[in-house]
């Protein structure tokens, strides 16, 4: 901050700092350029460095640092380049969510990750059909090889493999192999990549991943014979002697590191954190999947232990110029044993070398230095000649037959590198910088090109660095290299003189090249990141590689196969930077033209050196690269001590220069760096125009107000869909917009404090004029109060004195009456005691003289009903004896019948008439308990007496209203029986009339048909008709005495006789079937006659028990009669009234269960009545078949049309076996769900493959049932496979199957499922098989449909919930737009293509719609909804935690809204209590705190307990990511945030960040049965199922 304005000629600026320390700043003398300045709050922090309006480093560096160190984010944009800082710490944003938050979005939609930029590769490769690089570079320790890992991750998980082989897998297999044998511990970097590899994932045209091929370059050879200190060789070598003690490898003679030459010389064998025998155990494990045998990794494992050993050869000196090995000395001898080589051999030629000269050979000696460095050659080259082999048989592994379509390149190579001994390994890596920088600069400033013009703005030519004279001094016609290889072939060729010829060659020629003023033997090169000093001494020998061949065929001539393999045709072995074939093509217009082999190059190739070989592979990686679209992540190292989250600025500044990302911002600074589209600007800058100003023209309105506010018109030009500002220009326009709103809010702040005053003022003004009406009232009611008292005291005196009076008269009063009152009491108590006594007596007399008339009258009964039973026995002897004479006539049955009708009349009336006087029994019983009690209650005192006699009359009023109800309730039930029969004679006496109506309808057609003269009087027709005419009228008046004698009857008999006579209601004009009819009807009313018979004694027994209970009933109320007699007299009462409570509702429901056992009797005669009706119908028909043509002939019978009820549906569906095919294709597969569900019941397939099942189980069909429910459940999977992808098929199959799922136990007979069915239900339950197993497989199959449904909505949904619950603004101008940079995100303005919050609601309507068009259980609905919810909570949570710009107080705003919006949808569908608000919990929380205050302890505490629903990781994270969008809004402190971690350090919660949203809830299907009668259901002829029948 500017403490003091600054003016021309001020030396020194007054400034302060944001730690709050005062600052002054001196200005040069000499430039007096001003400090940079300072980007707004707003900016800091942004995603992408391209944003800022100022650009420059340290604008740069400030954004990176805060980014790093307090928002712990280690990614961020500059342009097209991702910047990657080391954090030397595990983070959790690598896992699988992660990469399917990642997956599908666009760049600049998400938080900068290395997975957004190979989700953009993916993308634009299957977009423009062009292949893809994505370049990784950095300093050792900078996190390269991570950054590749999972980049290659990532397309492994998102594409997927074509075939089963895993592809993916053997790719990702690959990095541990090549890190074992690649990578070692350095003073930077404890995983450090010590070689270049460019892997190409290939994908075929589906692009998924079919393969991969990769390219190594420039192995660090010298590390397997000498480490620095700290460092460590290769980690093989160390996972080797880690594994010693293996017992496959207690051949190879292995020890501790500490005991090879080649592992101790670092000092620092064991890395922190890491077992090398573990990481051995995923090598070979690599090895394993990669195809390697166990045989080839035991070769390996023998080589490599043969180079440890080799390493430990010593040397003996002789003289100066010889050397010696010890005879038998046992490292050399481990060496040749592994090798398979001669020991004499081996050991001769490490001491000698041959030298060959145009006419002879000489063996010559080598001193112990040359011996040294001859083993340690050897050594190197069997390593690169094993890592070349590893490599190539990991293409062979990685290779795929399939043609390559595409492919996407991960080139993973080191950065430019500068130490104080810099060498051969320094030069060749920065020469691949130079030429990667190169393409990387035309490449941005191809791409601000192609802006520019596509905006149609004015395009100037912008300066930038062009390393060009660099890379021509390096590798031009007399370069560097040139001239290194041409030393190299020189006999006498020196490090000196090729340095010497450096100078000569190019020093004062070339401005990059340059001379040390201390040394003849180094050389300084100007590169593109800074100036570095090479030490020439080296390079030749390194170059040239130099290896004794004599020690070469030594090993070419071993027993050991895998060594010979190795060396076998050298010259055409694929050396370590060649590429191996890959069977690739290119999409892009340039294709790679590939190495062609020319005669004579074999021989040629050995003899080519190290930096030629270098120069060719790099010339052939740029060719690939230029032919690709690159992608660039720069990973940066923060510190070099590897401390996590710790930034050193000048470390960053170097490698941000090293690696051009600087300069990235220099081209974009250098033209317009801020970039807005029109509708972002609009809505940023609104609150800087007036009303006049908005037009409908968003594009015009922005002209005009930018030509207000920035009077320099070339501070900002106008593209076709997007402004373009120089830098600087956002921050001024930030400035006045904050400036505006400052103004605004101190309007706001001063219209509110005077209003807030001026409120003060009248609640004072109003408390004071309160005060004073309080006061001046108190003292007015201490005046009154005076008076009061004073008026009162002479109205006290006044009572008194009439007090003391009046109590002396009313005390006399008083005596007078209680004298009066006593008197008269006793003569009145004498008076009721003598009324009491006389009325006693009476009642003692009454009921005396009534017992003995009961006596009396009992005897003369007794004595009548013995003589009546004498008459009647004599009687019945001689109707028995007419009964035996009748015997044997049919008139005699029918007489018989008749009588006993009659009979059967006279027992009905006599029961009643029994029933009527036990009635009239129990109420004298009744009446007489309630006398003795009565009597039993009276007491000699008048009063109780008196009381006793109200509560008697009102007990006796209480069990007369009691009975009018029993009574009512039997009159109900007479009422209905009546009913009830009446109907049944009424629908006889119908029938009847139609039965004669037939009858004379067939008479007129005979009559009509036959011509005349065969019908005329005396014709044979003639008399046989009239014969059957008069047979048939003799039975139809028979038949209507059997009408009037069951018309009689329907009165009296049981609704159980009904269908016995109305089966006779039948005949034919056939004479024999009516004979045959009238002898069945005998033997009915014979049956019938015995049944009624059988009927009789048993309602008698029934009476008899009935007048049984009543006796007992008696008993048992004398019982109570005699308890309450020694009850108290109120006690006696109340037990008197509960018990007649008790017996008038036993009686009551007694009534009730008869009513409801005659509405079922009469159910159950009306269902036989129909089905003798039917069975009489079939009877007639098959006898009309069985009639032979020739018979109808004879004799011209009219055949009687009998008319067919309605037939009874049993709810079963019939077809064929053969039809099962065509029933499953018509009801499953080719069924189109849309239209059943609109126009038919919903369930309507599950009903009908129900009734089939029903059908086959109805048969006993074994095979059927298993055949049918097989193919219905193989058909809903097939027609799911088909179009599973459509949410009305899936929704209406799922809920098909549920239907069907709950049929089979709602008819499956067990008690539990079937206690909410109806008795007609009940019938229809299976009967032969138990069908749980299928049960158990429909559940199955049900649970596999509802995850199904769930992929489908979730997939529906997906691309919907960000847009429509994040990024668009549903509460407009709450949130303002952030500037942006280069990776513009999705506007939150909605556009016609945009998905809003109104978007997903009407999904969710569409959703809930169909669901309940199908029918859906409503408890399968609540789980459906409640697990949409939970991915629309999951993914916008996800989406929120992985985005910095949506993290602020306004976007918790917005979230809260859409939150309510979605709870009010719930609302309106009645389902709050789904659970499904619950899953919005976290996304609520996480709202709120977005929302909530974050300063203090307090605060820090009302966080902790309010974000229960968060884990500590996702607190933590939205926290940093809070940005504020305005100038009034604070950002999180650091301190802050540690406290919230200090408070939740004991919560015990996943660490993940992240939820899961592929996590489905486990689905249950309770229990629903259907009220629908399976026998009403109709089939549709739109189905096409007319194959099957209704049974």
């Amino acid at each position: 901050e500017l403490l003091k304005d600054y003016r021309q000629g001020d030396k020194v600026l007054q400034l302060r700092l944001e730690e709050g320390k005062d600052l002054e700043y001196c200005l040069d003398p000499k430039t007096k350029e001003l400090p940079p300045l300072r980007n707004p709050d707003i900016l800091v922090g942004e995603n992408d460095l391209t944003a800022l309006s100022y650009l420059h480093e340290p604008a740069v560096l400030h954004n990176l640092k805060v980014r790093f160190i307090d928002s712990k984010l280690i990614y961020t944009y500059c342009g097209i380049v991702l910047v990657a800082i080391n954090p030397y710490e595990q983070l959790p944003i690598y896992g699988e969510d992660i990469i399917n938050a990642y997956s599908g979005q666009n760049m600049g939609d998400m938080d900068p990750h290395i997975f957004a930029v190979a989700e953009e590769a993916y993308k634009q490769m299957a977009r423009d059909e062009r292949n893809q690089s994505i370049i990784v570079s950095g300093e050792s320790g900078a996190g390269k090889t991570v950054s590749a890992k999972y980049a290659m991750r990532y397309f492994a998980t998102v594409s997927g493999s074509a075939s089963e082989a895993n592809v993916e897998e053997k790719v990702l297999a690959s990095n541990p192999i090549m890190e074992s044998i690649g990578n070692a511990k350095t003073t930077r970097n404890d995983n450090s990549s010590r070689f270049g590899k460019y892997i190409e994932i290939g994908f075929d045209k589906r692009y998924r991943i079919i393969g991969a091929n990769m390219r190594t370059y420039l192995l660090e050879k010298s590390r397997v014979v000498f480490q620095a200190e700290e460092e460590r060789n290769y980690h093989i070598f160390y996972q080797l002697c880690a594994s010693a003690a293996l017992s496959e490898f207690k051949t190879l003679r292995l020890g501790n590191a500490d005991y090879f030459h080649y592992t101790k010389q670092g000092g620092s064998p064991v890395i922190d954190g890491i077992d090398d025998a573990e990481e051995m155990v995923n090598t070979r494990q690599a090895c394993t999947l990669l195809g390697i045998s166990d045989s080839y990794q035991m070769g390996i494992f023998r080589i490599l232990a043969g180079i440890l050993h080799l390493g430990n050869v010593g040397f003996t000196s002789r003289d100066a110029d010889s050397c010696t090995i010890p005879p038998k000395h046992e490292p050399l001898t481990i060496f040749c044993d592994l090798m398979g080589v001669e020991y004499e051999e081996m050991s001769h030629w490490l001491c000698h070398r041959k030298l060959a000269t145009a006419s002879e050979t000489y063996i010559k000696p080598i001193s112990k230095l040359q011996a040294i460095n001859a083993r340690d050659a050897l050594a190197k080259h069997i390593y690169a000649k094993l890592f070349s082999w590893i490599v190539d048989h990991v293409n062979k592994a990685l290779h795929s037959t399939v043609k390559q379509h595409s492919f996407i390149g991960v080139l993973d190579i080191y950065g430019f590198e500068t130490f104080e001994i810099n060498s051969f390994e320094q030069f060749c890596i920065n020469y691949a910088n130079e030429k990667l920088q190169q393409q990387f600069n035309m490449h941005v400033f191809k791409l601000e090109q192609e802006e520019y013009m596509k905006e149609e703005i004015p395009w100037t030519l912008i300066d930038f660095y062009d390393n060009q004279p660099c890379i021509n001094l390096i590798e031009a016609k007399l370069g560097i290299l040139d001239l290194l290889d041409e030393e190299c072939k020189m006999p006498k060729g020196s490090d000196d003189t090729w340095a010497q010829k450096l100078y000569n060659t190019h020093l004062n020629k070339c401005t990059l090249f340059e001379k040390p003023r201390m040394s003849n033997k180094a050389f300084i090169i100007q590169h593109f990141a800074d100036k570095v000093e090479y030490q020439c001494e080296g390079f030749l020998e390194k170059n040239k590689d130099t290896v004794y061949e004599e020690q070469i065929k030594v090993l070419k001539s071993s027993k050991f196969k895998m060594l010979s393999e190795l060396f076998k045709d050298e010259e055409k072995a694929l050396s370590p930077t060649s590429a191996t074939p890959s069977g690739r093509t290119l999409l892009s217009r340039t294709a790679v033209k590939p190495a062609k082999a020319r005669p004579g190059q074999a021989s040629k190739e050995h003899k080519k050196t190290v930096g030629h070989q270098f120069r060719n592979s790099l010339h052939l990686l740029m060719e690939t690269l230029n032919a690709t679209t690159p992608h660039y992540v720069r990973c940066i190292k923060p510190n070099d001590f590897k401390f996590p989250f710790t930034f050193d600025e000048k470390r960053a500044v170097q490698q941000l220069r090293a690696c051009g990302v600087l300069e990235t911002i220099r081209i974009s600074a250098a033209g317009f760096p801020s970039r807005w589209t029109y509708q972002e600007f609009f809505s940023r800058y609104r609150v800087l125009m007036k009303q006049k100003d908005v037009l409908s023209n968003r594009k015009q309105t922005c002209k005009n107000v930018l030509e207000k506010l920035i009077l320099d018109k070339d501070k900002y030009q106008f593209g076709k869909t997007k402004i373009f500002f120089r830098a600087g220009q956002v921050a001024y326009l930030e400035k006045i917009r904050a400036d505006k709103l400052r103004a605004a809010c101190i309007r706001i702040q001063k219209t509110i404090r005077g209003w807030l005053m001026r409120k003060k003022y009248l609640r004072m003004r109003k408390a004071a004029i309160t005060i004073q009406r309080h006061v001046r009232g108190y003292q007015a009611r201490c005046y009154a109060m005076f008076l009061r008292r004073t008026r009162a005291a002479t109205i006290i005196e006044k009572f008194q004195r009439m007090y003391v009076v009046r109590k002396r008269y009313r005390l006399m009063r008083a005596a007078a009456i209680a004298l009066q009152s006593h008197l008269r009491g006793y003569i009145a108590r004498n008076r009721y005691q003598k009324m009491l006594q006389e009325h006693k007596a009476i009642i003692i007399q009454k009921y005396t003289r009534g017992w003995l008339a009961r006596v009396h009258y009992h005897r003369s009964l007794k004595a009548i009903i013995y003589l009546q039973c004498c008459y009647r026995r004599m009687s019945a002897k001689r109707e028995l004896k007419k009964l035996k004479i009748e015997a044997r006539s049919v008139e005699r049955y029918k007489k018989l019948n008749i009588g006993m009708e009659n009979k059967i009349m006279q027992l009905q009336r006599k029961i009643d008439e029994q029933v009527m006087s036990q009635v009239k029994m129990v109420r004298s019983l009744s009446s007489s308990a309630s006398i003795f009690e009565l009597w039993a209650m009276e007491e000699p005192s008048e009063k109780k007496a008196l009381l006793d006699m109200s509560l008697f009359l009102k007990l006796q009023k209480r069990v007369t209203e009691l009975e009018q109800e029993k009574q009512s309730l039997q009159d109900e039930l007479d009422r209905k029986e009546e009913l009830a029969l009446r109907t049944k004679r009424q629908e006889l006496e119908s029938e009847n009339k139609k039965l004669k109506n037939e009858l004379n309808e067939l008479q007129k057609a005979l009559m009509e048909k036959n011509p005349p003269e065969v019908t005329a009087p005396g014709a044979p027709a003639y008399r046989v008709l009239l014969d059957h005419l008069t047979s048939v009228s003799e039975e139809l008046e028979v038949r209507k005495e059997e009408v009037l004698i069951l018309r009689s009857q329907l009165l009296n008999i049981p609704a159980q006789r009904l269908k016995l006579y109305i089966s006779g209601e039948i005949w034919d004009v056939n004479a024999k079937c009516v004979t045959q009819i009238l002898l069945g009807f005998c033997r009915l009313l014979e049956s019938q006659l015995q049944s009624q018979k059988k009927s009789h004694d048993n309602e008698l027994e029934a009476l008899r028990g009935e007048i049984q209970s009543l006796k007992e009933e008696n008993n048992r109320q004398q019982q109570l009669l005699a308890q309450n007699l020694q009850l108290p007299p109120e006690a006696r009462i109340e037990a008197s009234l509960q018990h007649e409570i008790t017996r008038l509702t036993n009686e009551n429901l007694d009534l009730m269960e008869q009513l409801e056992k005659q509405d079922k009797t009469v159910r159950k005669l009306k269902k036989q009545l129909k089905v003798f009706a039917k069975k009489i119908g079939e009877l007639e028909v098959g006898q009309m078949e069985n009639i032979s043509p020739g018979q109808i002939i004879d004799e011209p019978i009219r055949p009687v049309n009998i008319p067919r009820k309605e037939k009874d549906f049993q709810g079963m569906l019939e077809y064929k076996k053969d039809d099962e095919p065509k029933l499953v294709k018509n009801l499953i597969l080719d069924l189109k769900p849309r239209g059943v569900a609109v126009n038919l019941i919903p369930g309507l397939p599950a009903y009908i493959l129900f009734m089939c099942v029903r059908h086959a189980d109805y048969l006993n069909d074994d095979q059927k049932v298993r055949s049918l429910l097989t193919s219905t459940i193989n058909g809903i999977k097939k027609v799911l496979k088909k179009r599973g992808d459509d949410f009305e098929t899936v929704s209406f199959w799922l809920s098909n199957t549920c239907r069907f799922l709950h049929c089979l136990k709602q008819y499956s007979g067990e008690e539990g499922f079937m206690k909410h069915n109806t008795p007609r239900q009940n019938e229809h339950c299976l009967t032969n098989f138990d069908l749980a197993e299928y049960r158990q497989v429909l559940s199955d199959l049900a649970i596999q449909i509802y995850q199904q449904l769930v992929r489908v909505f979730e997939n529906i949904l997906q691309p919907m919930i960000v847009s429509g619950m994040l990024e668009h603004e549903t509460i407009q101008g709450v949130s303002g737009v952030k500037p942006t940079g280069l990776r513009k995100r999705t506007s939150s303005i909605a556009d016609e293509g945009t998905y809003t919050l109104d978007s997903i609601v009407r999904q969710l309507n569409a959703f809930h719609s169909v669901m309940c068009q199908h029918g859906m259980d409503p408890e399968l609905i609540k789980q459906v909804v409640k697990q949409m919810f939970y991915i629309i909570g999951a993914v916008t949570l996800n989406n929120l935690l992985l985005r910095k710009d949506m993290c602020s107080w306004s976007k918790g705003m917005q979230i809260r809204y859409n939150v309510s919006q979605l709870e009010e949808w719930l609302r309106d569908k009645n389902l709050m209590n789904s659970g499904a608000k619950e899953t919005l919990e976290p996304l609520i929380q996480a709202a709120q705190l977005l929302q909530v205050k974050k300063k203090t302890d307090e605060d820090a505490e009302a966080i902790c307990s309010m974000c229960n629903a968060l884990t500590t990781a996702q607190i933590v994270k939205v926290l940093n990511l809070y940005t504020p969008v305005n100038e009034f809004e604070e950002r999180v402190s650091v301190s802050f945030i540690r406290t919230i971690q200090m408070r939740l350090r004991d919560r015990k919660d996943s660490p993940q960040l992240l939820m899961d949203a592929k996590h489905i809830f486990p689905v249950t299907f309770p229990f629903n049965p259907s009220s629908l009668a399976l026998e009403t259901i109709q089939i549709p002829a739109s189905l096409g199922l007319a194959f099957i029948s209704r049974v």
